[in-house]
């Protein structure tokens, strides 16, 4: 935790992007544990939650949001956890407050929208008592509100242990560039009935990993993609998605370097070329509905540098 910015107490101010979905999930060897859960997310600004803090002396921190009433639980919960991390460091003078929260992600699809406002709060808490709290201390009071959490307070590519909170590996400064076009394989998905991992066992994953290093040290999206579609196959066995095979079929057919999708929701998308031109793109993307898969017209840059 940094030294406070000498500002009074008031109004907090937090925001966190949402994301869409994972390029690799499973089961990894790490530092801290012999093996766990570990994931890397793809970060997209344009969704995501925004959190105002009003602090008070009430003792008590009441959330609002607009839908699902449980994952304004756990914004209320990580509200309160960083009211209490900076009271046992004498670092605010509150002890309650108003939590309010809005977001453009939408609910059970897999793309961050809890996560999105879990940090969103931690960090409108952290604002009002003039504190910016190192991304350690971020990580472990996300993953103490929701139980499970996505690494959005980092929009490197970080192997995650999202169900324990620490990192397993930092892979590199950034993904490579690739167009991100969306697709929906489903309707909403309630994430904490998934089992917490697909088929494939530690070596594999493990390859996986190797794999995705490489590929973003050698800037090779094409690398990249292969990770995400084979570690999409290795999830239907968690969550099934239907009609999958057919979307990645379709997509090679259409030029794009692979899929990679939501591994807790039903989103997938279709990773092309930074480069792949336009016209090529929209004429796939038609081709695509027509064959009956839901696919959106506007492409994502994902990746780059930052």
């Amino acid at each position: 935790m940094s030294a406070a910015r000498n500002r009074s107490r008031g109004r907090g101010v937090g925001r966190s992007p949402g994301h869409h979905g994972e390029i690799l999930q499973g089961r990894f060897r790490c530092p801290v544990l012999d093996e766990c859960p570990g994931l890397v997310t793809v970060p997209i600004g344009t969704v995501g939650s925004v959190a105002v803090f009003e602090p008070d002396s009430s003792g008590a921190v009441r959330a609002h949001a607009a839908g699902d009433g449980h994952a304004v639980s756990k914004a209320r919960r990580a509200a309160e956890a960083t009211v209490a991390h900076l009271l046992s460091r004498g670092a605010c003078g509150f002890d309650g407050g108003d939590l309010r929260i809005a977001r453009t992600t939408a609910i059970g699809l897999g793309l961050g929208s809890s996560t999105a406002d879990v940090l969103a709060a931690v960090r409108a808490v952290a604002d009002s008592g003039g504190i910016e709290l190192d991304a350690g201390t971020v990580a472990h009071l996300a993953v103490g509100a929701e139980g499970a959490s996505d690494p959005l307070w980092s929009d490197r590519p970080i192997l995650f242990a999202h169900r324990h909170g620490h990192v397993i590996e930092e892979l590199g400064p950034h993904l490579p560039p690739m167009l991100l076009v969306r697709c929906v394989l489903g309707g909403p998905v309630d994430t904490l009935a998934l089992r917490p991992l697909g088929e494939g066992e530690v070596d594999e994953y493990e390859q996986l990993r190797a794999l995705l290093r490489r590929a973003i040290a050698g800037r090779d999206a094409a690398g990249v993609a292969a990770v995400a579609t084979r570690s999409a196959v290795l999830n239907q066995s968690r969550h099934y998605k239907p009609g999958l095979d057919r979307l990645i079929a379709s997509a090679r057919r259409r030029g794009a370097l692979g899929v990679q999708v939501a591994h807790s929701g039903n989103v997938a998308g279709l990773l092309f070329d930074h480069e792949h031109p336009p016209g090529r793109l929209r004429r796939a993307c038609a081709a695509m509905r027509d064959e009956g898969i839901r696919v959106d017209d506007a492409p994502v840059v994902i990746g780059g540098a930052a």
